[in-house]
């Protein structure tokens, strides 16, 4: 006979009772940083008064590991304190790391607006041993863009300013813009340093402050090209300021349920050379969630750009191109803009508006994980152009199916109803084939 008996569950310990303090922090596997840049991590874990704590801040303090970026991996060793000065309930926490290789390289693809490219990286990472790294990238986009840059960049996580991020970048470029649409092409030589910082408090927003000065020369592509576009070839010298601000508390970057984002870059050009321009370019999104997964997402983005008391001629490269995937979905880029001749030439000013039902693939149980990778969409998009009014309004509505790449961009494939043009515009009538990580 077998006698039958109550299964004794586990016993249970609240973590916060069990006394325990930290002694002494090790941090091993340092070769070329010095002590100084990684001792912040350590200042928590003096403060832990209870076992959890000591869990808590050590995690706290892996991930601060990993952000000074001279680590592969790091992991945690926690024992009891000993010797003569160890307390009765002192603890030891050692962090395992290993130091990255003093040369890192990368070849990969990169997902840019509507455009994909190859790019390359070759980085001296933690190159003094306080976080500064020098990198040589390139990428090549038989679409639109190419750039070289040698980048030189430090963080000071190190420093009292730990919370709000800052990093301090300056770079060399070479970038190489096609205008295909408009038949010429841009060539941007010249330097950049940047400062970035993100604040915390009592928001999260991420801010940067650059300067450039580069030597930018426009060059035709065609012969058949407007002199309205002629006139403005040539080496030009331009030196300007931008600052970018971003806030976002969307719940995912690429198909958010509910958060609101929103972008801003300013510009003023005209601290020296012969372009002389103060411009604008705002991007808002929010999101709602509705019911039975589906959600509502209302979008904007508004682009100004006016001349100074300097010059009152504007450069073509940075006028705005209203239409395409990215902005009014319906209409070729550059198409619902003004023209010359029969090509496009940009807009001093432009504004695009949309509003989306997402909902996820009907069978998304069948197939799981890969489901979570697609959603289908319909929208209602609507822009103008050299004016904030209604008048002469483009609008476009459609159906369409949206593929996520890696928590990034995704690709959209739409079926696109122009609804309202006028004259000139160059519209798509059928399906539209799109990729980017800020559409409209």
């Amino acid at each position: 006979m077998v006698s039958s008996s109550r299964t004794k569950e586990p016993a249970k310990f609240d973590l916060k009772k069990v006394p325990a303090r930290v002694d002494r922090v090790n941090v091993s596997g340092l070769l070329r940083t010095h002590n100084d840049y990684v001792m912040k991590a350590a200042e928590n874990l003096f403060k832990a008064n209870n076992f959890q704590d000591v869990m808590l801040e050590s995690m706290q303090a892996k991930a601060y590991l990993h952000e000074l970026g001279i680590f592969k991996d790091v992991s945690i060793h926690i024992d009891v304190s000993r010797g003569e000065n160890a307390s009765p309930d002192g603890y030891e926490v050692t962090f395992k790391g290993h130091e990255l290789s003093r040369i890192v390289g990368s070849v990969g693809t990169e997902v840019g607006q509507n455009e994909g490219s190859l790019r390359t990286e070759l980085t001296i990472p933690n190159l003094f041993g306080r976080g500064e790294s020098i990198s040589l990238q390139g990428s090549y986009s038989s679409k639109r863009a190419n750039d070289i840059q040698l980048k030189f960049w430090k963080s000071y996580f190190h420093t009292r300013f730990v919370e709000n991020r800052p990093e301090i970048s300056f770079s060399i470029f070479r970038h190489l813009d096609r205008f295909n649409v408009s038949k010429f092409q841009n060539t941007n030589y010249g330097c950049m340093a940047e400062f970035a910082v993100n604040t915390l408090t009592p928001i999260e927003l991420t801010h940067s402050f650059q300067y450039e000065a580069s030597i930018r020369e426009l060059s035709l592509l065609q012969k058949t090209v407007p002199m309205a576009i002629r006139e403005h070839c040539g080496p030009k010298l331009a030196s300007l300021l931008r600052y970018s601000v971003i806030f976002d508390q969307r719940d995912n970057p690429v198909f958010p349920t509910q958060g609101l984002m929103v972008k801003s870059i300013n510009e003023y050009c005209g601290l020296g050379g012969n372009v002389a321009y103060a411009s604008n370019n705002t991007h808002a999104e929010i999101s709602f969630p509705l019911f039975g997964g589906i959600v509502a997402q209302v979008c904007g983005r508004v682009g100004v750009i006016k001349e100074t008391k300097k010059t009152t001629v504007l450069p073509l490269s940075n006028l705005f191109y209203c239409g395409g995937p990215l902005t009014l979905r319906g209409f070729e880029f550059g198409g619902a803009g003004p023209v010359v001749d029969g090509t496009p030439i940009g807009a001093q000013t432009y504004w695009s508006a949309g509003l989306h039902l997402w909902a996820p693939l009907p069978f998304n149980k069948v197939f799981k994980g890969l489901a979570n990778n697609f959603r289908t969409h319909l929208f209602y998009n609507v822009g103008n152009f050299n004016t904030f009014s209604t008048e002469n309004m483009r609008t476009a509505a459609g159906i369409g199916l949206a593929f996520k790449l890696a928590e990034r961009a995704r690709i959209e494939l739409n079926y696109c109803i122009p609804m309202r043009k006028c004259m000139g515009d160059k519209v798509t009538n059928g399906f539209q084939f799109g990729i980017g990580y800020e559409f409209v």
